[in-house]
């Protein structure tokens, strides 16, 4: 037997156990939730959410959408892709 058939027969072996790993993934349970109002996509970083400043976000939605004031707000993907096209045209904070 030489090294390009002993290679394939690994090959074969190691691709038949991924996917049975991925029959056997569940569906992603977030512990985060969006903090707007209404919302009830997970704003966890593993699926897109971001956590920003309190004050930048208030400028897009306004105090009303949240239920209180806190330092930071934890925004879902969807939220955090409207806030961003929000903020494309603006000049940045720092210049």
């Amino acid at each position: 037997m030489g090294f390009k058939s002993k290679a394939r027969k690994k090959r074969i072996v190691t691709n038949d156990s991924s996917n049975e790993k991925k029959s056997k993934d569940i569906e992603f349970e977030g512990s985060i939730n969006c903090d707007i109002k209404d919302c009830n996509n997970w704003a966890d970083k593993k699926v897109g959410g971001r956590k920003m400043a309190y004050a930048r976000a208030v400028d897009v939605w306004g105090s009303s959408a949240f239920p209180r004031k806190m330092k930071k707000v934890s925004l879902c993907k969807a939220h955090y892709r409207v806030w961003k096209k929000e903020k494309k045209g603006e000049p940045k904070e720092w210049e």
